[in-house]
Parts: C-alpha cells; sequence; structure tokens
C-alpha cells in the first residue's frame, strides 16, 4: 500500500503544480488550457510508451536493478486492440563471495477489448504471451534460462481532464521461471512455490498536450515490485 501511495502523491504533486499556475483555469498563462476531451477519443489506444524501470526484488540476493521499457498499443476498430511491450535490463545477483551481473530481455504481445462505462471510463480485457531471456555472468552461462508464461485478465481506464488513472489484474502463468533461483557451487534453492500468480499494474499519467503525457506505474508481482517512470506519445 505505501508504494501505490508513492506513485499516487506524485501525481498529485504534479497536478497541483499545473493547477496553481493556472493552466487549468486561466488562458492568459503561457500554456492554454486543453479543450475537453472528445467522447470518442477520450481514452486513446494509440500510443507508444517510453519508460525507466527500477525493480525493487522480494530477496536479500538481488539488487542494482535498472532497466528501460518501450510498448505499444495500437487499435483494431472501436472496441478492439493490439498491445506489445519490450524491457530490457539488468541487475546484481550477490551471495555471499558470488556476485554476478544478470542481464535481462522481457517480451510481450497480446490483445485486449474495451466496454465504455461511462464517459471517459472503459473496462478492458486483456491476454497474451510473455518470454523472459536471462544471462548469467562469466562462469555461470549454464544457469542461463528462458522462461514462457501467458497472462490474462481485466481492469479500468478513467480520465478527468488531464489526468488519467489505470489500473490492471493479470492472472499469469510461467514455465521455466528461475527468477528466485539463488546460486551457489553448493546450494541451489527453488524460492517460488509454483508457476502460477497474479501481477498488479497501477498507474497514473498527466497528459502535458493532447499528444503528450507523463506517466508513473507500477508492476507488483508476488515478489517483485517494479516502478515505472515515462512518457506516452499519442499517435
Amino acid at each position: 500500500m505505501k508504494k501505490q501511495m508513492i506513485c499516487l502523491a506524485l501525481a498529485s504533486l504534479l497536478t497541483s503544480g499545473i493547477a496553481d499556475a493556472g493552466d487549468w483555469f486561466s488562458s492568459g498563462k503561457e500554456l492554454a488550457p486543453l479543450a475537453p476531451p472528445a467522447v470518442h477519443d477520450c481514452l486513446s489506444y494509440d500510443f507508444i510508451d517510453l519508460e525507466y524501470i527500477h525493480t525493487d526484488f522480494g530477496s536479500q540476493y538481488f539488487r542494482d536493478s535498472d532497466g528501460y521499457g518501450i510498448g505499444f498499443s495500437k487499435s483494431i476498430g472501436k472496441s478492439f486492440y493490439l498491445n506489445g511491450s519490450f524491457a530490457g535490463g539488468s541487475y546484481v545477483y550477490d551471495w555471499v563471495d558470488h556476485v554476478l551481473p544478470v542481464d535481462t530481455k522481457r517480451y510481450r504481445l497480446g490483445a485486449g477489448t474495451r466496454v465504455r462505462l461511462a464517459e471517459c471510463v472503459d473496462l478492458i480485457f486483456e491476454g497474451g504471451a510473455e518470454h523472459l531471456d536471462a544471462e548469467y555472468g562469466a562462469g555461470y552461462e549454464d544457469h542461463d534460462y528462458d522462461s514462457w508464461g501467458w497472462y490474462m485478465g481485466t481492469g479500468i481506464r478513467a480520465r478527468t481532464g488531464r489526468l488519467e488513472w489505470y489500473a490492471k489484474a493479470y492472472y499469469l502463468g510461467r514455465e521455466g521461471d528461475y527468477s528466485q533461483e539463488y546460486l551457489s557451487h553448493h546450494v541451489t534453492t527453488h524460492g517460488r512455490v509454483d508457476d502460477y500468480g497474479w501481477l498488479f499494474t497501477p498507474g497514473v499519467i498527466l497528459h502535458v498536450t493532447d499528444n503528450v503525457g507523463v506517466k508513473f506505474g507500477m508492476e507488483i508481482d508476488e515478489y517483485n515490485t517494479s516502478f515505472l517512470a515515462g512518457v506516452r506519445f499519442h499517435y
């Protein structure tokens, strides 16, 4: 709950800063206020996301995680859309005297449908496939692994003025996921109880212009929490 509050607090500070500058309520300032969004495109599904990613692992053996991501969404008609993403990054595995760099590449590709609940409020359903490629440092190449998985779930998007909120809940399954495996010359422990679990993705977007927004989000699973900060471009 504290982590969600951090993201909401950041968005609140940004919003209040714009309001204090008169951006919403005065057309005499440097940045003219945006007109109310049209109903048919209030929540666009045609966009590209560029993100910085930092992961807080649920383990004392992993640290210094930094990465980047790029994602897209493309509408198909009024009710359906395709989406996908790529995330590349690295972290340090630290087990006593074993300090290893680990590089990861994650790919997701899926599709979704939207159901309008109200003006600027959509219920969404999504599903797709995921692939994770992990490469360990020199001397531990035999611990490299590929993990395949799938996800499906539901969520909600809502927008008022320049501020948009979203939250999704995915149920996912993975095969070959050794992200919670601790390496040692003598001990190997699998920390993951099973290959199934939940992934929650809350976030907020401040639409600076009609085509550009600032994004803050999170991805929370059973063990890890990733913090995302970036930019959304609508096309």
